[in-house]
């Protein structure tokens, strides 16, 4: 009886460790981010982060003789920290930087653009104006006091009595059109097939998808979508989505796929099934992802709205998405050569074709043209084409003149 207690007391013991074990591999690891004054200001608590996190900037410390120009990774203070971007991947000191009461800082703001290095003066001077800066994208105009840019910086009046930061105002130098194809009729379940070759570049979105047409009215009840969506930060590679809830708190289950190709080298048939048990994503006849009833994140069952067919092709802002957009890619196309419309028969669980679009003319009782604005680009009806038998998206720019 005694050995038996003992081997369930051992028992008991190593199931608390591998439990305790699975619990801290779970955690991610935190890191201490140190604030090295060096010998000035008041003291600043040391920060604990999560690995990959960014650093909330503490309050600018305060000094009777000096004044603090920012927080530096090395001791020197040549290197700064970035604190929009630069991540934390261990522990971390940061140094601050200081100058003598008198000697003031500007910094030039160009939005990301390009680097201007920044200058320091005595308080009280004016300052030089630095070599316009240029863009390929963008004409320059001017310097400012704020970021809204409404006020000019006069290089030959106004003086420096503090540190400064002056904006860049830019002007951009193209606007661009973007294109959408979408049903007039809408589908409940179904097998929706194109064969396409998608267009790429950064900052640009290629796609095909299903959508509910209420789901971006505030007042609808609910967000239904799939997607096949050619991203810009990836040639080879496209993200599949099932996107329910509501506007302003839609859940999305985001998957990316790779069929083996760069997308824009050639036709290919993608395929998206839906049905009340699974939707599946495929390419050229291969299921790269299926994601089935049940599956709790997946929101298969709540995607119970009529859909349109949709395809369009624009450009978003979000250059962590999709990367940076600029003109020099532009133009680009995605080539539509047929697309195939199927039924799903939810008692016999088959697919039959309801019709097939071979894009001899343009099915003006089919299809409609989107007239738009979709970020960086205006949906404009007339880069939607017919030519040899093959439907085009197209988006394109036009110069702009000032």
């Amino acid at each position: 009886m005694k050995n038996f207690s003992l081997i369930a007391l051992f028992a008991m013991f190593s199931l608390m460790m591998a439990s305790c074990g699975k619990d801290k591999e779970d955690v991610k690891p935190q890191y201490a981010i140190a604030f090295d004054l060096q010998g000035k200001g008041s003291a600043i608590d040391t920060l604990y982060v999560e690995d990959g996190a960014l650093i909330v900037a503490p309050a600018e410390p305060t000094d009777e003789f000096y004044i603090f120009e920012g927080w530096y990774k090395d001791a020197a203070a040549t290197i700064p920290w970035d604190f929009e971007n630069d991540i934390v991947t261990d522990n971390t000191t940061l140094y601050a930087k200081w100058v003598t009461v008198g000697v003031r800082s500007v910094f030039f703001n160009t939005n990301g653009l390009v680097t201007v290095p920044k200058i320091t003066v005595e308080s009280g001077s004016l300052i030089t104006a630095p070599d316009e800066p240029t863009s390929e994208d963008y004409y320059f105009d001017g310097w400012y006091k704020e970021q809204k840019c409404l006020n000019k910086w006069d290089f030959a009046t106004d003086i420096v009595t503090k540190n400064t930061t002056l904006f860049a105002k830019w002007n951009p130098k193209y606007k661009y059109y973007g294109a959408e194809l979408y049903s007039t009729g809408t589908f409940k379940y179904g097998r929706f097939e194109a064969r396409m070759k998608m267009a790429y570049a950064p900052g640009c979105i290629s796609s095909m998808f299903l959508y509910y047409n209420e789901s971006d009215n505030t007042s609808s009840p609910l967000w239904n979508e799939i997607d096949i969506e050619v991203i810009g930060k990836d040639s080879q590679r496209f993200q599949s989505n099932i996107i329910t809830g509501k506007k302003g708190a839609q859940i999305t289950s985001e998957q990316m796929l790779s069929p083996g190709f760069v997308l824009d080298s050639d036709y290919h048939v993608y395929t998206i099934e839906w049905t009340p048990e699974y939707v599946a994503w495929l390419v050229d006849g291969v299921e790269l992802r299926k994601t089935e009833l049940g599956a709790g994140k997946e929101q298969v069952e709540d995607l119970i709205k009529e859909q349109s067919l949709r395809f369009n092709l624009w450009a978003n802002s979000s250059t962590g998405w999709v990367g940076k957009m600029t003109h020099v890619n532009i133009p680009i196309t995605q080539y539509i050569d047929y697309i195939t419309v199927y039924n799903y028969d939810t008692e016999t669980k088959e697919f039959s074709e309801l019709w097939k679009d071979d894009f001899d003319s343009f099915n003006s009782n089919r299809w409609k043209k989107g007239n738009w604005k979709m970020d960086l680009v205006t949906e404009n009806p007339s880069n939607v084409v017919i030519e040899d038998g093959k439907l085009l998206l197209k988006l394109t720019k036009e110069e702009i003149s000032y």
